[in-house]
């Protein structure tokens, strides 16, 4: 029997389930496992709004879990807890901390997906930089203040600027700008929320195109075309590619995922060993708070699989706490507790220290199927704003509208 895995196109993403299938077929003869690894919008297009989690083409499906209210809703994943008969997962669910469990059931408290990689964002920055004794009293000379970690925006700006030295091939901060309908409209969000503002109110009314929500796009905007303290090169970065130019030493700083602070603890990175991660800025006011966004990768079973026993046995073995290991090993994130606190793991990787504190302050995308089409409706308004096609106000009230229609319908 041959079980058949679609996933996302990352090189950690691929050493892990590598390795953990190697580890799997050796202990479990008869059953090969083959992989298929898609860019990111293409796998969503393939799988999310394509047919193929109905086609029985593959068994297993790594998911982000914006997608899954629209794949629940349209019945295309199988209800994992159907087959606990033949064994839960190991430790479930005490072995996981509550914020990777709430994304994986739906209202009926159905479970779906089982987590396999974890963020939250946080804000690298490099202690090299930071430390060094010229930079310091060059800083405060400029500055009058301390060289340090900034706390909120206006801080993270100051110290950008501070940093951006292209001559030098150095910039004060990078970001995952591509159109993918991932980062980009991550990024704004975490700019809105850290700000107090609003997404979609209670009555189900988009309130991102607010005062709130247009300074928070505008300063995104800035930080690419008036204050240039991020390379034009980001709006053709998405979030990997971000990780892999943040290692390269290009910038001092960058809000992405946590998981890339172990892109910068491997070879080829040139910063080894001097990658920090704290919290993300704050907005600056009395509604200003330090924000992070909690969405992981799940593995789930397509509901076309006809494999779907085996599937499961599958997935069970890469929800075990030596495979949760191996994926941190591999440079991608585990997501177990025992991963987390694992003294070998945050010996290598010191940034897992972190982890349990940052989800205390996360915040989830709406779980409601319509969720993907606004998404994209924000993608849109992000990418025409920050390619200058349209100034911030007028691109996030087109997006307000479209959101708005797509609620009402």
């Amino acid at each position: 029997m041959t079980l058949k895995l679609i996933c996302r196109e990352q090189a950690a993403f691929e050493l892990a389930l590598q390795t953990q299938i190697e580890l799997f077929e050796s202990t479990n003869p008869g059953i090969k496992v083959e992989c298929t690894f898609l860019p990111i919008h293409d796998h969503y297009e393939k799988m999310v709004e394509g047919n193929g989690c109905l086609t029985g083409e593959f068994d297993l499906f790594l998911a982000c879990t914006d997608w899954l209210p629209s794949l629940i809703e349209q019945d295309k994943l199988v209800a994992i807890d159907e087959f606990f008969s033949a064994g839960k997962p190991q430790d479930w669910p005490e072995g996981w901390h509550p914020a990777m469990l709430k994304l994986v059931f739906d209202i009926n408290h159905r479970l779906f997906g089982i987590p396999w990689h974890d963020g939250p964002e946080v804000l690298h920055y490099r202690s090299d930089l930071f430390e060094d004794h010229s930079n310091r009293e060059a800083f405060y000379n400029e500055y009058g203040n301390e060289l340090k970690p900034p706390t909120n925006w206006d801080e993270f700006l100051e110290t950008a600027k501070f940093f951006t030295r292209p001559t030098e091939g150095l910039w004060g901060c990078c970001e995952a700008a591509y159109t993918d309908g991932h980062n980009n409209v991550y990024d704004f969000l975490i700019q809105l929320w850290s700000r107090g503002g609003v997404l979609i109110d209670e009555d189900l009314k988009p309130q991102f195109h607010s005062s709130v929500g247009v300074e928070a796009l505008q300063f995104y905007v800035d930080l690419f075309h008036l204050h240039k303290v991020a390379p034009l090169e980001c709006l053709d970065l998405g979030s990997v590619e971000c990780g892999d130019f943040y290692a390269s030493g290009k910038a001092a700083m960058s809000w992405n995922w946590i998981g890339f602070a172990a892109t910068c603890e491997l070879p080829p990175s040139k910063i080894i060993g001097s990658n920090r991660c704290t919290r993300i800025p704050a907005g600056v006011g009395p509604k200003g708070e330090s924000v992070s966004l909690n969405i992981y990768w799940a593995v789930t079973i397509p509901s076309g699989s006809v494999n779907q026993e085996a599937a499961y046995r599958f997935l069970k073995f890469l929800s075990s706490k030596h495979c949760d290991k191996i994926t941190s090993l591999c440079g991608a994130n585990g997501v177990r507790l025992s991963t987390w606190r694992d003294a070998e793991i945050l010996q290598k990787f010191s940034y897992y220290g972190v982890i349990e504190e940052v989800h205390k302050s996360t915040k989830t995308l709406p779980a409601f199927p319509e969720y993907g089409e606004i998404n994209e409706a924000i993608s849109r308004a992000v990418h025409r704003a920050v390619r200058l096609e349209m100034p911030v106000e007028p691109s996030l009230k087109i997006a307000a509208a479209e959101v708005a229609d797509i609620l009402l319908s």
